[in-house]
Formats: structure tokens, sequence, C-alpha cells
């Protein structure tokens, strides 16, 4: 399977400057590969010019995966924002004009083939209790998503996590021969998927959260795991898996970003 894999576009943003196809909902995304995997942050669900974005994707790619990141749900809430996605997902089965299969990556396996599957949620954090009257005053999430506050954060990650323990045992179990990857918006580890610089801030549990000691990671079905929201590009093997992220950020893009990169999954 060849798949191209982006995060944090940001369309949402009005790049001040840029040429059309680099800014708000025009961006044009190089063909590469059939599959397009786009992990979060892409745009805001309230506005309709991200699905018309979509739309155009769907027409290029042969298959679209999709899972939000902590600025989808912006301006409204988690729940309205999900609702969004999946009526999206079931117009565009629907519609004939629309080519591409749109996977909407919700706590969601996907079977690929009889042998690989793909598994995707946001993974929210495990916020540090420490650090908790920081981040509720200084995480933006907490002011752009209607109704969200640590308590619920706490809830949807100790949901993603249990659902990602739990598929997996079962994977394992049931198919041991299954190869098994995994996209997330927010970082399965935390040492090399942001900036050093960031690393040990006051910030970083709303960033990325420790897995290696979780079973999601340790099943030897497990071959790459996929991620985005810090900003940071990075491919690099931890515990025999592949660590992944193609990030474009703010303003001209990330280092290393490079959105017409294809991962080859055997």
């Amino acid at each position: 399977m060849q798949i191209q894999v982006l995060s944090d576009l940001h369309l949402e943003v009005e790049r001040v400057g840029a040429p059309r196809g680099e800014e708000f909902y025009t961006y044009d995304i190089p063909v590469c590969a059939e599959h397009l995997a786009l992990l979060g942050d892409i745009g805001w669900t309230i506005q309709d010019e991200l699905f018309d974005w979509l739309k155009i994707q769907l027409k290029l790619f042969k298959t679209v995966f999709f899972l939000s990141g902590n600025h989808e749900p912006y301006r409204s809430t988690i729940a309205e924002s999900e609702a969004r996605l999946k009526a999206f997902a079931a117009e565009v089965k629907a519609d004939v004009s629309v080519p591409g299969k749109f996977v909407y990556l919700n706590r969601t396996r996907y079977d690929v083939s009889p042998t690989l599957t793909i598994l995707g949620c946001t993974l929210w954090t495990a916020l540090n209790p420490e650090e908790l009257d920081i981040l509720s005053w200084a995480l933006t999430d907490f002011r752009r998503i209607d109704g969200f506050d640590p308590s619920a954060f706490t809830a949807q990650h100790q949901g993603d996590l249990a659902w990602l323990n739990a598929t997996v045992q079962e994977i394992a179990s049931s198919d041991p021969e299954r190869k098994i990857i995994v996209f997330t918006h927010h970082a399965p580890t935390i040492s090399g998927t942001s900036d050093p610089k960031f690393e040990g801030q006051p910030m970083s549990s709303a960033f990325s959260t420790e897995l290696t000691g979780e079973v999601c990671w340790n099943a030897s079905a497990m071959k790459l795991w996929a991620f985005g929201h810090t900003h940071w590009s990075c491919d690099f093997e931890r515990n025999g898996i592949r660590v992944y992220s193609n990030q474009r950020g703010y303003g001209k893009g990330g280092e290393g970003y490079d959105p017409s990169k294809v991962v080859m999954i055997p």
C-alpha cells in the first residue's frame, strides 16, 4: 500500500500573501499515491469550505482517511463536529459523482486487506495533573471547543486509549498474522515527536503521551504509528514501530514537511 500522510494543514487560516493553491481552502496536494491520510487540524467542521475541499480530494484519491484533531471542533462541541463528519461521510458515499472513498476514523477499525488493518482516533493526551492550573487557562481548546474542560479532555483520552488497547489486543489474539498501522492526531510517544526545545515544558502534556508501555504499542502486529499536532515532522523507529509525521503547520510550513512524500506499507 502506498499512502500520502499529512496533518496540520490548517486550512482555516488565511495566509496573507500566499498564492491560490496554498491559502485557505484552496490548498493543492500533489497526487503521488492512490491513498491519502489526513491526520487532523485540517480545518474547522463549522466551515462548509472544509467539506467542499474534501470533495475535491475524493476526486483525486481512491481513498481519503480523515480523523479529527483538536481544531476540527472549534466553535462547536465535539459531538456536533463528529455529527457533521458522519453526515458528510454518508453524503459522499451516496453521491455517484464522488468516486473516492471517505473513511472517517473515529475509534474506527478499517481492514484494508486480509492482512492489513488501519486503526484511527484523535488520541487526546493524558494531561499532567500537576499542570492543570496552567493548562486550564493557557490551552486554547478550552476556549474554542464548547463545553470542553480538563475533565472532558481526560475522558476523551481514556476512551481513545482504552479503545486502542482493546482493539489491538483483539486483533493480535484472533488474527496474529495481520499487520496494524495506527493513525492519530496527538503524538503517542514523547521523545522525538516535538521540537526538542519544547520537551519538558508546562504545556507538553497537551501534545504527546508516552504509550510505549501500553498494549497498543507492544503487539508484534504493530508496524507504523503516524500522528500530527506538534508541527514537527519526523520519521524514526522506536521499539520496532515506525513513528511518522508529515506536518505543515502555520506560515510557510514546518521544516521537513513534504506533501508529495509517500509512505510504503508492505
